[in-house]
């Protein structure tokens, strides 16, 4: 386990590439940080673009290799240029509003948006086709609506290193979905918590029916990563038997084999001083996590995270709940 000094607390993981880690900055949005998890080199990138006049409002940058993504769904734009080259040209505009965004080929994209039919949040894709059009692809049975279809549903993407599986977990229930890349649903399970129901309050705003948050919401789940069978979810639920003075000191994950649909065991990242990590990422039998303004890098145990390996725990410890 080593710490890389990054400077700035405002980075987030973009993405990999032949052992490089790519950082985002959320303040500097045509600057990435390359980071060699080998050697522990840094170089900055400055990325250009071909249009500088669009009115971008939160646009974040996603590696595909060979080829880099810049996308603001609150515009929307998609731009996509040659990692090395580090010149984007836009790729899509006008197609999908969107909230969050994962390349997961080089000519389509993973997404979150409202659906014009239902006003529900809904996963998709965006599609560019042999004709070089763009098609919007929406699967409105995998978020399942408890009160509101929005609120209730919110949550975070994920994708595996390899860019074969999708993961969505809900931020205020116990449940996650694992997709293919073509977003057929192939698992939907509960994580160890026992909230199977969104416990938030919703008020109207205006004459038009907009809502808002009445109460500070229960989170159940707050990041989450998917690397080969394993699903890593960071809830701040603790278990029975887990002390309060836990969450001062460190993040705490739990391992989940989302195939078997099992708990494996869970760990903890520690803080550096008084931050805890607020992202973390697994490439190459890695785990990298941002903490204030250093990079973390920690080895992956292959005993751990062996998915052949089954674990024959007694029920009641492996399925303990919170």
């Amino acid at each position: 386990m080593y710490d890389i000094a990054i400077k700035y607390n405002s980075y987030y993981i973009a993405g990999f590439d032949t052992g490089n880690l790519y950082l985002g900055n959320k303040t500097a949005p045509l600057h990435l940080l390359q980071v060699n998890l080998k050697t522990k080199d840094t170089s900055s990138i400055k990325i250009k673009l071909d249009r500088v006049d669009l009115p971008f409002r939160s646009i974040k940058v996603k590696m595909y290799p060979p080829y880099f993504f810049m996308m603001d769904g609150s515009v929307p734009y998609i731009f996509r240029g040659k990692i090395g080259d580090w010149k984007a040209s836009l790729w899509m505009k006008d197609k999908a509003y969107f909230d969050q965004s994962i390349p997961i080929d080089t000519n389509r994209v993973f997404m979150s948006t409202i659906s014009s039919k239902t006003q529900m949040i809904t996963l998709g894709l965006i599609e560019k086709n042999i004709k070089e059009d763009f098609e919007v692809l929406l699967s409105s049975d995998i978020l399942e609506k408890q009160i509101d279809g929005t609120f209730d549903v919110d949550g975070l993407m994920t994708i595996s290193p390899d860019y074969k599986t999708l993961g969505y977990v809900y931020f205020y229930r116990n449940e996650f979905m694992i997709m293919d890349s073509n977003l057929n649903l192939l698992k939907r399970s509960r994580t160890i918590d026992t909230v199977k129901k969104a416990q938030i309050r919703i008020s109207k705003t205006d004459n038009n029916g907009a809502s808002k948050m009445s109460a500070p919401p229960l989170i159940v789940n707050n990041m989450v990563t998917v690397y080969d069978d394993f699903l890593f979810i960071n809830s701040n639920r603790l278990g029975k038997y887990e002390s309060k003075d836990v969450l001062k000191e460190a993040l705490i994950v739990d391992v989940y084999n989302w195939d078997r649909e099992t708990y494996e065991f869970s760990f903890y990242i520690y803080n550096i001083g008084k931050e805890s990590a607020k992202e973390f990422g697994i490439y190459n039998n890695s785990l990298v996590a941002l903490i204030d303004n250093k990079l973390s890098v920690y080895g992956l145990r292959e005993h751990f995270f062996n998915k052949d390996l089954v674990r024959n725990y007694p029920q009641t410890e492996n399925m303990q709940s919170k």
